[in-house]
């Protein structure tokens, strides 16, 4: 029975980098022990295995091997590099520093160690000192790829993105299949509003890396702000096809399927979203709205109750329980929610203006116009702030005020279609002779039917309102007829009453409480 030797060291050095070459770290560690085991004042074995042991993520274990490497050769200086590296990874960043000093200063020209300091630098925002060591370290080695690369993420950092851009296009003309770097510069294109250039970055990107799904998740949320929600929710789905449980993914694909008006699709995303994180409270936000487009409010409230628990100082999620709790009727729900919301954030206009809803839904008109001039006043670009107030002095009978108002929401939206449509109701039908006014009546609410496509019951209503006011009573007919054919059976007494009055060759005058408005 023959025995064979055991391997010498030569062969167990060999045998340990085809492991490492494989990524067998674990066997790499044993044979390069073994090989330590029969020359243990070899500073080179204990290098060798100390880069199996930080290729492992065994961290601590290959600091103690570079430092013994470091020990039996004191000017060992890829051995300080290493374990600078492997210091990093450790979070043990001062004493990184230092080791890559010591490289530096035992190897000056080779550019690792500097870019590597600078790394360090970077991380700890000392980007003086980090662009300094990049300069050098890209002097000694024009096409060193990570120094273009990493001094563009800190140029980014510093939102210094023309430069960044510079360096990100530098890196790729060294390595143009390099998809983390087209992703990058792609974001410093967004932040430059630069946004096709982004666009055609994280196509390359994608093209590169078909597998990632960072790229189409970038490009994603660009076509999603751009209102491309097809193209966005075709990019989602293909994030979620790469990472199943990307929770942000599901959420903003719900957004893109409730655009389309394609609610359930939505719920069912925002839902799959909180299953993967039930503590994200926008998808439930979001599902929120979703519930209110379907006029499921009482699940729109259990929602929006859920986003107030989990986020109480947002006031989003009271003012949107409130429009919920205000399409139910419970109205003293509503205007509570919108009070706290304003206690939250008293210089938005966002509560003042839903209370004011509420509060006027309610015949309390002077506090409605209160919470409506608060409106005005935190927002006063806001057209529908002015209309509303409008609506609100109309039916206090302050007619020539809320003609203003309107008039003053035109101004600053001359194509909003319910602003026309308010304008032309008060100078077709307003008891205030002096501002009636059938020929720009029937000019603004034709304006108006033009931009909802003759779709708008009430909108049409007006029209006929308008060519009667003018004196054109067949044409008013017509188009109330029309308006009947689209009016809920609900509406359709009153309808019908002012296209007898039509018929019988009398305008329709207001009593003001603004049945369009």
């Amino acid at each position: 029975m023959s025995h064979s030797p055991p391997p010498d060291g030569p062969t167990l050095i060999r045998r340990a980098h085809t492991y490492t070459r494989r990524g067998e770290y674990a066997r790499a560690v044993a044979t390069f022990t073994g090989a330590i085991d029969l020359d243990p004042v070899d500073p080179d074995l204990y290098f060798h295995r100390g880069n199996s042991h930080a290729a492992a993520g065994n961290h601590t274990e290959a600091i103690d091997d570079f430092s013994r490497a470091i020990d039996l050769r004191p000017d060992f200086a890829a051995a300080f590099h290493n374990r600078a590296t492997a210091l990093v990874d450790s979070g043990e960043l001062d004493a990184a520093l230092a080791d890559y000093t010591q490289a530096i200063e035992l190897s000056p020209d080779d550019p690792d160690p500097l870019h590597g300091r600078a790394a360090v630098h970077s991380r700890q925002k000392n980007y003086d000192a980090a662009f300094a060591d990049y300069a050098a370290a890209i002097k000694l080695d024009p096409t060193l790829f990570r120094g273009y690369f990493n001094r563009g993420n800190a140029l980014s950092a510093l939102g210094r993105h023309e430069e960044a851009i510079a360096d990100y296009t530098a890196a790729l003309k060294i390595s143009p299949r390099h998809a983390r770097t087209y992703i990058y510069r792609a974001l410093s294109f967004e932040s430059l509003e630069r946004i096709e250039e982004a666009l055609a970055d994280l196509t390359t990107a994608a093209r590169v890396q078909s597998g990632s799904a960072e790229a189409f998740w970038h490009r994603a949320r660009l076509h999603n702000d751009a209102g491309d929600h097809a193209k966005a929710l075709a990019d989602f789905t293909w994030v979620i096809r790469f990472e199943p449980n990307h929770g942000a993914a599901y959420n903003l694909r719900g957004v893109c399927h409730a655009e389309a008006g394609q609610q359930a699709k939505a719920i069912a995303d925002f839902t799959k979203s909180l299953e993967c994180d039930p503590d994200d409270a926008a998808p439930r936000f979001n599902r929120g709205l979703s519930h209110v487009r379907d006029r499921n409010f009482e699940a729109a409230v259990a929602d929006f109750s859920e986003a107030i628990r989990q986020s109480p100082d947002d006031p989003a999620g009271l003012v949107q329980r409130g429009y919920a709790y205000h399409e139910l009727h419970e109205a003293e729900r509503a205007i509570a929610d919108f009070t706290a919301a304003i206690a939250l954030d008293p210089h938005s206009p966002r509560g003042y203006f839903a209370r004011a809803i509420a509060r006027r839904r309610a015949g309390n008109l002077d506090a409605a116009l209160i919470d409506a001039d608060s409106a005005v006043e935190r927002d006063p670009d806001a057209g529908s702030s002015f209309n509303l107030r409008g609506s609100i002095l109309y039916q206090r009978g302050d007619y020539r005020a809320a003609l203003d108002d309107y008039l003053r929401a035109r101004d600053l939206d001359p194509d909003n279609a319910g602003t026309l449509n308010f304008l032309a109701w008060i100078r077709a039908t307003c008891p205030d002779d002096a501002l009636r006014n059938g020929k720009q009546a029937v000019h603004d609410a034709t304006r108006a039917c033009e931009l909802t496509e003759f779709g708008s019951p009430g909108f049409l209503d007006t029209l006929a309102a308008a060519y009667a006011e003018a004196g054109q009573f067949e044409d008013a007919v017509r188009w109330q007829e029309k308006a009947m054919g689209l009016v809920a059976a609900s509406q359709q007494a009153d309808f019908a009453d002012r296209k007898l009055l039509y018929e019988c060759g009398k305008a329709y005058r207001d009593a003001g409480d603004n049945p369009n408005g």
